[in-house]
């Protein structure tokens, strides 16, 4: 018997993973010399499945004052990420932070301004706070957050962002900086690169699968850090992660790849309607970049497509009736019109949403309702889909910080779409232009999923939208019994129905993808928030959000991270959780190639302090030792030694290939030079 699961989809290609910065220390003693406890190390490793990024930001803080303070840790997630575990230090006993339900630590001086305002306005309304307590002066404060959310995506290209400019807080250079990227793709990888910071090193390099890493001692965290890496796809497929478990029902996640790019004859008749909003909020650069920007996207229109504008504020303008066809005509009159507007009173995208809903009678194209707001309305997302008669994708472009994120969110999610935020700061054309081209490209409507089982519940999001050529989306949800399955998906694509047939296996597995069941807590937990933030909150919402957060250690609303230091952590209570200590490293030398002394330079952790052996070996291309520098009595930290191409007894070394070897404890590290005479 065959089973049809209708399922909403999220939209991944319009989220960007954006972190603001590192996390904070701020003590709460008055006394402290200092705004904030010394960041001297920040490790960040990120894991990528497909577009999943989980992320474990480790970082160290030194006490530089003379008395024993209490701290408040504060790290700005992204809006669409979710911290998933909190781990801190006392001496050498590691421990891990208790979700318990009540508020957040607050930071020390909020309500006074100054930096607790400046950091409560960094950290967001996404932002982690725990208190660390009895932090003693001369001590290294450690600390490990783990989140998981979303990498941006679009025509290929996939991109995960960790900002690291921290100037307006940090003046000073962390002692080590690390980034260490895995990369798993279900398609074949072509190309990589972290353009902010390129001296990174690739260490591993296949098809599937790309590990690099970035090291830099001394940094100053004052570039933002990009890292994208492009795939090509040239066919409709699937990525498809289930994962079981020991004591509740499976989580799975399902992503559609449709490929990057198709022939125009592969492209569905478009019916675009432009909502614009010119409240006073929006004026200015907001109002110019947005009519520039639609006058742009009027450009790529066919004789084929239709469309028209429609202009909010305290009432609705449209240019036309009806639509027009994207005639040069057409067009050239539409752009005329926009010149025209000017800011006015009121932003009822309501109104807007209302009215362009009415432009759409029939279902014979893709329809399309291209948004560009300030952020604020008021809007019941509810009512607007009980209107949208033949599927049209919402899509809203929010330009600002001031965002009723819930409410837009859920319109989307309610209407086949996807939001897209952009800050002032930015590149409002080119950001508004990136958007239409994802959804530019339409080949297959009316989408609709058959699974070869019944067993399936708790899907989210509720609506398949369009499939877009050089877009993702995805669905996660819950399954009951583990077994392969026949999966086929359907829809109205430019030369009639089309179906796509795949194999799933729901896994027996309770280990591998773990990652699946925290995006599937994620996704529901937002789901209840915008729920409980739009339409209110009940005993029964309330109680299952809660019971939701606690479940998967997932803060929510209710809920905050608590560092009690009653129960050490040792990890074997949740074996994908793993403790990541920096480890002894070699960082490079220079010059290289060298005549006759070059400067090696490398990382001693802190484990290191309580290695038995701690050498540095050199070996030439024979394998053979021929120097060895004992290094036992340096702390932690980064160090730099000088090398003079000698051997044990003093003699020059002869021109070739030698192998540096950092030997601490059972941990060794081994790189590459060249002597040239």
């Amino acid at each position: 018997m065959k089973y049809f699961c209708k399922i909403v989809i999220v939209l991944i290609f319009g989220v960007t993973l954006l972190a603001r910065a590192d996390g904070l220390l701020l003590p709460q003693d008055d006394a402290y010399p200092k705004d904030f406890l010394r960041n001297r190390l920040t490790r960040v490793t990120v894991k990528i499945h497909g577009l999943v990024a989980e992320t474990i930001v480790y970082q160290e803080f030194l006490h530089e004052g003379t008395e024993t303070t209490d701290a408040v840790y504060s790290f700005p997630l992204p809006p669409d990420a979710r911290a998933t575990e909190f781990l801190y230090w006392r001496n050498d006993t590691t421990f891990k932070a208790v979700l318990k339900v009540k508020e957040q630590a607050v930071n020390p001086g909020t309500g006074e301004g100054g930096v607790a305002a400046l950091v409560n306005q960094y950290i967001g309304r996404n932002g982690i706070k725990v208190q660390l307590r009895g932090i003693k002066p001369g001590a290294i404060q450690k600390v490990q957050l783990h989140y998981i959310g979303l990498c941006d995506f679009y025509a290929g290209e996939a991109t995960y962002k960790y900002p690291l400019d921290t100037q307006q807080f940090i003046k000073y250079p962390l002692d080590h900086l690390q980034f260490s990227f895995l990369v798993e793709s279900g398609s074949d990888i072509i190309d990589y690169d972290i353009p902010s910071h390129p001296d990174y090193q690739i260490v591993q390099s296949e098809p599937n699968l790309l590990r690099i890493e970035l090291i830099k001692p001394k940094a100053y965290p004052a570039r933002d850090l990009t890292f994208w890496y492009r795939t090509d796809k040239t066919e409709l497929g699937v990525d498809f992660f289930s994962v079981a478990n020991d004591t509740m029902d499976g989580h799975f996640a399902l992503f559609i790849r449709p490929p990057d790019r198709v022939s125009s004859s592969d492209i569905l008749p478009r019916r675009i309607i432009f909502v614009l909003g010119n409240s006073s909020r929006m004026y200015g650069y907001r109002l110019d970049q947005s009519i520039t920007a639609i006058s742009n996207m009027l450009d790529l229109l066919t004789e084929k497509d239709y469309f028209n504008i429609i202009i909010f504020n305290n009432a609705v303008s449209p240019w036309q009736t009806n639509p027009v066809v994207g005639n040069p005509d057409n067009v050239l009159a539409a752009k005329a019109y926009l010149n025209t507007i000017t800011t006015r009173y009121g932003s009822r995208l309501d109104l807007g949403l209302k009215k362009a809903l009415q432009q759409i009678t029939d279902n014979n194209y893709s329809n399309t309702i291209l948004v560009f707001t300030e952020g604020r309305s008021p809007l019941d997302p509810r009512e607007i889909e009980s209107t949208n008669t033949y599927k049209a994708g919402i899509f809203p472009v929010a330009i600002g910080d001031d965002i009723d994120r819930a409410r837009l969110e859920m319109t989307a999610a309610l209407n086949y779409g996807f939001v897209t935020y952009i800050d002032e700061e930015e590149n409002l054309r080119e950001k508004m232009l990136r958007v239409f081209a994802q959804i530019s490209q339409p080949i297959l409507k009316d989408v609709v999923f058959e699974y070869g089982r019944a067993d399936l519940y708790d899907i989210l999001p509720q609506k398949l939208p369009t499939t877009y050529a050089g877009s993702y989306f995805f669905t996660t949800g819950r399954y009951k019994n583990p077994g392969k399955s026949a999966f086929s998906l359907a829809g109205k694509s430019a030369t009639g129905t089309e179906a796509f047939n795949f194999q799933l296996d729901f896994s027996r597995d309770t280990e591998s993808n773990k990652f699946v069941q925290f995006l599937w807590a994620k996704e529901m937990i937002d789901h209840l928030e915008r729920e409980i933030e739009i339409y209110g909150e009940t005993p029964q919402l309330k109680q299952q959000l809660i019971d939701l957060s606690l479940l998967y250690n997932i803060r929510c609303r209710y809920t905050a991270y608590v560092a009690d230091y009653k129960e050490p952590f040792t990890g074997v209570r949740d074996r994908q959780k793993t403790v990541s200590v920096p480890s002894s490293y070699l960082i490079g030398n220079y010059p290289n190639p060298f005549n006759p002394t070059t400067t090696i330079r490398f990382y001693l952790s802190p484990l290191s302090i309580s290695a038995k052996v701690k050498l540095i070996k050199i070996y030439n291309a024979m394998g053979q030792l021929v120097a060895v520098i004992d290094i036992s009595h340096l702390e932690p930290g980064v160090h730099s030694l000088q090398f003079a191409g000698r051997d044990f007894y003093g003699n020059p070394l002869p021109s070739g290939l030698y192998f540096v070897r950092l030997q601490v404890g059972n941990e060794v590290s081994t790189i590459r030079m060249t002597l040239l005479k």
